[in-house]
């Protein structure tokens, strides 16, 4: 059942990080307050920035819009953003020290931050209420951070940062640095203002062939997630957590030793050791030269030894 609830868990994540990735915001402290008063401009910035939920029949309402630290600077406070089927969603703030307002749909580069974005369980759908309550939640709060740049002229995708602060249970971090396309070649191939071509797939294909991989790491900071997990898969087979627990170890041992490849038992000794002492737990991709991901994946599915030399595969536990 540690499948089970290793889903349950993602699921949760996968709920949440929508929302939160919907309305990034930046760390940048606001050195004056200039309001929409004083400058119109703000006004229509926040506008543009949450331009996409009225456009999906939703609203956004703001009690505070003033400037940031930067020219491109932006803070925005008390707002509440409500779907097209009433849901709700609260952030305390949202700051931005830089932003791309001249594309503010497909921005080409973002420096922004956000504080207490709240969901609670009773705004979410059923599966999504339904993980909530197995870990033990009414809610979840939600800050974090995002930077990232798109630069056509070297063709280089760089997201020097990711943070995410589930509050209630942990911390996602993650970096990453992609080469060989455009931001245009992303819009040819997918056009997410068009209908579906029957080629489109051939399009994404192409783009993924010339794509290549410099450099990744996603990293996970426990807070609680883990003990929630165990408490949950406890409770539901009316085991103590201890026996729990020592239930889910013994199903990954049981993995491990069904593992065809090294690679594999890595990881899983890697599961083993966070699951034991929940800390962080970190991979990284370190190629040492960009790496082709339409080759990467097919060598994932292969040969997994070469993908992980290929790669500059690592896990670490701490």
């Amino acid at each position: 059942m540690i499948r089970h609830f290793r889903r349950r868990a993602a699921l949760l994540l996968a709920a949440a990080l929508p929302v939160a990735l919907a309305a990034p915001t930046a760390l940048g402290q606001t050195a004056r307050v200039e309001t929409v008063q004083d400058n119109p401009e703000l006004k229509k910035r926040a506008e543009l920035l949450f331009q996409g939920v009225g456009q999906n029949g939703g609203k956004v309402s703001f009690g505070a819009v003033e400037a940031g630290a930067t020219p491109e600077g932006l803070v925005i406070k008390q707002i509440e953003i409500v779907s097209a089927d009433k849901k709700k969603l609260t952030i305390a703030e949202i700051a931005i020290n830089s932003y791309d307002w001249s594309n503010p749909k497909e921005p080409r580069h973002a420096d922004m931050a956000m504080k207490k974005l709240v969901i609670a369980a009773d705004q979410l759908d059923a599966e999504a209420a339904e993980n909530f309550r197995d870990l033990g939640l009414s809610a979840l709060t939600i800050n974090g951070a995002l930077q990232f740049k798109f630069d056509d002229k070297e063709k280089a995708f760089d997201v020097a940062t990711l943070f995410l602060d589930f509050a209630e249970l942990g911390e996602i971090r993650l970096r990453l640095r992609l080469t060989g396309i455009t931001a245009a070649d992303i819009k040819t191939a997918i056009p997410g203002d068009k209908p579906a071509k029957p080629n489109d797939g051939q399009a994404v294909m192409g783009l993924l062939s010339r794509l290549n991989l410099t450099g990744a790491a996603i990293a996970f900071k426990d807070k609680s997630l883990v003990e929630r997990m165990v408490r949950a898969d406890a409770k539901k087979k009316n085991l103590s957590e201890a026996t729990a627990k020592a239930k889910m170890l013994e199903e990954l041992a049981e993995d491990r030793a069904k593992a065809e490849d090294e690679v594999s038992k890595e990881l899983i000794d890697a599961a083993i050791k966070f699951l034991r002492n929940p800390g962080e737990i970190e991979l990284a991709l370190s190629p040492p030269s960009p790496a082709n991901v339409m080759a990467a994946f097919m060598m994932v599915m292969g040969n997994r030894g070469t993908f992980k030399q290929m790669m500059g595969l690592t896990v670490s536990v701490k």
